[in-house]
Order: C-alpha cells, then sequence, then structure tokens
C-alpha cells in the first residue's frame, strides 16, 4: 500500500494514506457478487443495508399521498451515502400496484422546454414546448404514478442563464404533486444551496435525510461484504474496523476500499487516516473551485468560467492542478464538454476540510 513520504529515509516514516491511493479506475459497475462495486445496488439485492427511518418515511408519505392528500418529497444525503440505491429499492417497499417512473437527470437543463421534455420522455409522450401549464396538462392526463428523480444536485446552479430550466421543473412538480407523487433525490450541498438561494424546502412536505454509516453498520458492511468475508484468519478485528470507521468517516466504498487495501498489503496492518497536507497547501481559489464543484456535483470548465470569471487558459490549469493532486475525477459526457466531480471515495475528505475552513456548511 502506497503511503505519504514511503521515500524518507529517517526512522520515523509517515504512513498515512495518500490521495493518490484511491483512484477512480477501482470503482465501477460489477457483478451481483463482486463485495467492492461503486455502482448502485439493484432492488433485491442481498448487500443493501437496511434504512428503516427512511424506508418508514416514505411508506407513509405514500400511504398519505394514496388517502388524497398531495405531497413531495426530498430524500437528501452526502455523496456516496447510497441516494441512487435507496432509490432503487423503494418501489419494492411499496404496495404492488404502485407504478414508479425513474428519471435520472444527467444534465443540468438549460432552457424550460428542455426540463419539461425530459419529464414529458419518461411517460412516453411528445414535448410540449416551454410552458409549464402544457406539461401540466400532459401529465395530468396520465395514471398517477410514483416518479422518482434522481441527480437532483442538477437542480442547483450559479450558472448565468440557467435557471429557467429549474424553475419550470420545480413548478411541474408542485402543480401535478396531487395527481403524482414525487420524490426528488438530492446530495446535501446541493440540497442547502437550493433551500438558501430559492426557498426549495418551503414546497416539500418530507423532507428524509440520510447519512453516511454508523460505525455499527460499518461493522456490518465489512462482515458481509469484505473481500475475506467468512474466512476467519482475515477477520478484521475491532481496532481495524474502528479505524476503518475513524478513516472512512462510514462512507460506504471507501470503506470497503480500505478493507481490500488492508487485505492485500499486509492482513494485520491497521489502516492509517489520509495525509490532508495537499488540501491545506491549496489556494483560496482552488478550494473555491472544490466548494462549487461539490455543491453542484458536476461542472465543467466552462461552467467554473462563467462563476469565477476567469479565462480558459487560467481555469484549465487549476483543473489540471487538482486532477493531478487526485481531488477532482473527469466525467465523460457524450457529445459535449467532459465534467468535472469530487473523487468519489474522497469526498467525505474533501468536504469535510471544505466545512472546516468555512468553504462549505
Amino acid at each position: 500500500m502506497r503511503r505519504a513520504t514511503d521515500h524518507t529515509d529517517g526512522e520515523t516514516t509517515d504512513q498515512r494514506l495518500d490521495f493518490a491511493d484511491v483512484s477512480l479506475s477501482q470503482l465501477g459497475p460489477s457483478p451481483a457478487d463482486t463485495a467492492l462495486t461503486g455502482a448502485p445496488l439493484p432492488a433485491g439485492d442481498p448487500r443493501f443495508l437496511a434504512r428503516d427511518t427512511a424506508r418508514a418515511a416514505i411508506e407513509h408519505a405514500h400511504a398519505t399521498w394514496r388517502e388524497g392528500r398531495p405531497r413531495l418529497i426530498a430524500l437528501t444525503g452526502p455523496s456516496g451515502c447510497g441516494l441512487s440505491t435507496v432509490l432503487n429499492q423503494i418501489p419494492s417497499w411499496l404496495p404492488g400496484d404502485t407504478t414508479a417512473l425513474r428519471i435520472d437527470l444527467q444534465h443540468r437543463p438549460g432552457t424550460a422546454g428542455d426540463a419539461l421534455a425530459r419529464v414529458t420522455h419518461g411517460f412516453g409522450a411528445a414535448p410540449t414546448g416551454d410552458a409549464v401549464d402544457d406539461a401540466v396538462a400532459c401529465l395530468t392526463a396520465q395514471p398517477p404514478r410514483l416518479i422518482l428523480v434522481d441527480n437532483g444536485h442538477y437542480l442547483y446552479s450559479r450558472l448565468m442563464g440557467s435557471n429557467d430550466g429549474i424553475r419550470a421543473l420545480h413548478g411541474l412538480m408542485v402543480a401535478t404533486q396531487g395527481h403524482h407523487l414525487w420524490l426528488l433525490a438530492c446530495e446535501t450541498q446541493a440540497w442547502r444551496r437550493q433551500c438558501d438561494a430559492t426557498r426549495t424546502d418551503r414546497y416539500f412536505d418530507d423532507i428524509i435525510a440520510l447519512d453516511y454509516l454508523s460505525r455499527d453498520d460499518t461493522a456490518t458492511l465489512l462482515a458481509t461484504r469484505h473481500p475475506a468475508a467468512g474466512d476467519a484468519a482475515l477477520a478484521l478485528d475491532d481496532d481495524q474496523i474502528d479505524a476503518i470507521f475513524k478513516t472512512s468517516r462510514g462512507h460506504p466504498a471507501l470503506a470497503l476500499h480500505l478493507a481490500e487495501l488492508a487485505m492485500r498489503t499486509n492482513a494485520g496492518q491497521i489502516p492509517a487516516p489520509f495525509d490532508e497536507s495537499p488540501l491545506r497547501e491549496l489556494e483560496r481559489t482552488e478550494l473555491l473551485a472544490l466548494a462549487e464543484i461539490s455543491a453542484h456535483g458536476v461542472l465543467t470548465a466552462a461552467d467554473l468560467q462563467s462563476i469565477f470569471r476567469r479565462d480558459s487558459q487560467g481555469i484549465n490549469i487549476l483543473l489540471h492542478h487538482l486532477h493531478q493532486c487526485s481531488l477532482i475525477a473527469a466525467v465523460p459526457r457524450e457529445a459535449a464538454e467532459p465534467g468535472y466531480r469530487l473523487q468519489p471515495l474522497l469526498a467525505p475528505v474533501i468536504n469535510a476540510h471544505l466545512v472546516r475552513a468555512n468553504y462549505l456548511y
């Protein structure tokens, strides 16, 4: 396992983890029998850890809606806590006659027509144009459905001229909440910004907050999904679990990654914390860029140019430096400029630093 300052010749060596130990290539889709995966778990997957409080709140909201009382539900949580995985489970929690429609936002809607067309397309209907009233008429003509909207961070934006689509989609949700039950999944930082900027929370009846795993849930996760689960000789002891929980902050994929690193390099070694000096050495503009990427979920170089009013060369140098520090990862997009997000496994570490430095809250 690579460690910070392993190259030193002194008697005492810094044994903290390098940010470079975490790479995007170690994440991604994997078969159902693979313990470590960065992909959301499908409905009924045995690896899913129960979220009983969230489930009870969603079941109650659904029952209330069926009684004829309009509801809007927001499901919020920090990056990597499992929002998409929970969304995948929800249809199986509700009565069998519930019809669910899933809308995965892939980009920030640029215009009202773009936002409304994304929804009407999910219903198999033709685009209705820029008028929210026309889209409302289209949706209310459809049978009642549970509409699950993922990647709600795309409904926050500081970009000039980008809020028309966001307002149109919010308006559509509010106007049709008596006919359809909307559930929006949104990362915490984007949700907080939405609430501060437009008081979005006023329109939602149920705001269900997820968090990273507790220490006990992390222990359960490692017991069932650690690559050596079932092998008593390689089982993690309490000290190792405590260390993994402290470093991962309960981030499921990071906890599994640390356990896998410990097993691969030295089965008896307790994982060390990360060396956070690269974060402390960043300049103010670089920290602001990380904060904006965290709040928006994904931003392109052009987006950052618009926010910071800087030339393309300066923004590209900034992004290159953050990428070299393993703090951000590129997000390829079809026929479009690539976006950038926080390095997925490092999100809890980066966000915690930004909160302490007053760049996030």
